[in-house]
C-alpha cells in the first residue's frame, strides 16, 4: 500500500504527536508498506534515513518557528506537497493535524483522487492560553474549526473514546473510529534487564519514588503533583520525585519545588530517550499525573509497559488506560491529602505494589505498536473497500 503521511509536527519534536506520527511510519514501513512523510522536520534527510531506511521518502515543508508554543514549528500553506504527490500516487494519505500541513493533505488528496483519513490527537481548546486567546468564544470557535476540518476527511481516527465523543457533540458528521495511541512494548518492558537498584542509584534514589514524564507546560498541572508530593513528605516518608522532560513551564516548577520547600527531593531529568529514559522508569515506583487535558497519553501507557502502576486524576483519556484498584487508583489531586494517601499504599504494601506491577504491564500490551499498527492497516483497508 502507498501511504502519505502528512503533519505539522514530526520527530525530534517532543510531543506525543510527533511521537505517534514517527512511530507510525516506522512501523508501516517495517510490514511492507511505502511511505513518504510531509512534515515541517528540523531532521535533514541523512537523519530520517538513519531511522526509516531508504523505503521513506520525506518533503520538507516551508515553516517558521511557533512564537506560541516553545520549540515547535508552524508549517506555512505552500501547495509544495502537489509537485510531488502525482508521481508517489498514494492511495491512502493520513492527516495528523488540522493545519497548514492538513489542508496540504486535504487539496494533495483531492488533486489525487486519493482516500483520507485523519486522526484528532488531543484537546485544542486546552492550548488557547499559549496564544493568549483562552476565552469560551474562541473554545467554541477552535471546536467549530477542527470539526470543520474532520469533516473533509473519508474517516476520522481518536485515539479515545472520550474525544470522539466530543467531536461528535460538536458537528462531527463524517465516519470516526476509536484506535489508541500505540507504543512499542518491546523497548518500555517490565521483563528489560536492567538492574533497577542501579538505576536508582544513578540517579540519587535510596528507597522508593514516584515520577512523572511528559512535557512541562501548564496545561499538565504538575504543580498539584507538586503539592501531593510535599503532603506525602509530611508523613517522614524518605521518599524521591522525578521530572522527567522539558518545556516552557521547567523554570516556574522548580521554583515552586522552591517555594514548597522539596526541591532537595525533586529531581529534574530534562529529555530523555531511549535506554536512559528507560532506566529513569526502572528506578521509579508509581507514576503520577494529574493532567486533565490528556487524550490518549503516551507517557503513561510507556510507564505501564515498563511495569509502574499509575496513580492519575479521572479525566478524559486517563480514565480510559488506568483501571481503579487494578493498576492504580484514579484520584481527586483537589484533595491533596486523600491523593497522598492513595500513593503511600501502593510504595508502602510490597504486594500491592507487585500486583499493581503486574497488571499495568498486561493492560499496556494491549496498545503494542504490532497491534495498533495491525488495526490500522484493517481501517485503510476499508476505506478504500
Amino acid at each position: 500500500m502507498r501511504i502519505a503521511i502528512f503533519s505539522d509536527t514530526f520527530f525530534p519534536s517532543v510531543n506525543g504527536v510527533a511521537n505517534v506520527v514517527y512511530n507510525s511510519a516506522l512501523s508501516l514501513l517495517k510490514r511492507g508498506h511505502e511511505v513518504r512523510l510531509y512534515t515541517c522536520s528540523k531532521d535533514p534527510d541523512d537523519n530520517l534515513e538513519k531511522s526509516f531506511g531508504k523505503k521513506v521518502s520525506h518533503v520538507a515543508l516551508p515553516s517558521l518557528p511557533f512564537w506560541g508554543y516553545s520549540g515547535e514549528k508552524i508549517t506555512l500553506f505552500s501547495g509544495k506537497s502537489l509537485l510531488t504527490i502525482g508521481k508517489f500516487k498514494p492511495q491512502i494519505i493520513h492527516t495528523h493535524t488540522p493545519f497548514s500541513a492538513g489542508w496540504e493533505a486535504i487539496l494533495a488528496a483531492k488533486v489525487n483522487n486519493s482516500k483520507i483519513v485523519g486522526t484528532h490527537h488531543t484537546f485544542y481548546d486546552d492550548y488557547l492560553k499559549y496564544i493568549k486567546i483562552d476565552n469560551l468564544a474562541m473554545k467554541k470557535f477552535s471546536w467549530q474549526y477542527t470539526v470543520f476540518y474532520y469533516n473533509h476527511c473519508d474517516l476520522t481516527i481518536s485515539p479515545s473514546k472520550s474525544l470522539a465523543e466530543e467531536m461528535k457533540a460538536n458537528g462531527l458528521k463524517s465516519d470516526i473510529q476509536v484506535l489508541p495511541n500505540p507504543i512499542d512494548t518491546n523497548i518500555f518492558n517490565a521483563d528489560m534487564p536492567i538492574d533497577k537498584e542501579k538505576s536508582k542509584k544513578l540517579h540519587g534514589i535510596t528507597g522508593k519514588s514516584i515520577v512523572y514524564m511528559g512535557r512541562l507546560s501548564y496545561e499538565k498541572n504538575i504543580e498539584q503533583v507538586l503539592e501531593v508530593f510535599a503532603e506525602i513528605l509530611k508523613t517522614g516518608e524518605r521518599i524521591k520525585m522525578m521530572i522527567v522532560g522539558d518545556g516552557p513551564h521547567r523554570k516556574d516548577l522548580e521554583q515552586f519545588c522552591d517555594k514548597l520547600g522539596i526541591k532537595n527531593n525533586v529531581i529534574f531529568t530534562g529529555v530523555l530517550r531511549g535506554k536512559k529514559l528507560v532506566e529513569a522508569l526502572h528506578a521509579n515506583d508509581v507514576f503520577v499525573t494529574a493532567s486533565k487535558s490528556e487524550n490518549m497519553p503516551l507517557a503513561v501507557l510507556e510507564a505501564m509497559a515498563c511495569g509502574l502502576p499509575v496513580v492519575s486524576s479521572p479525566d478524559r483519556g486517563l480514565k480510559e488506560v488506568v483501571k481503579d484498584g487494578k493498576n492504580g487508583y484514579l484520584a481527586d489531586f483537589d484533595d491533596k491529602k486523600d491523593t497522598a494517601k492513595k500513593i503511600l499504599s501502593i510504595l508502602k504494601d510490597e504486594k500491592k505494589l507487585e500486583n499493581f506491577s503486574a497488571a499495568s504491564r498486561v493492560l499496556s500490551l494491549e496498545y503494542s505498536q504490532e497491534k495498533i499498527t495491525e488495526k490500522l492497516e484493517l481501517i485503510y483497508d476499508n476505506v478504500l473497500k
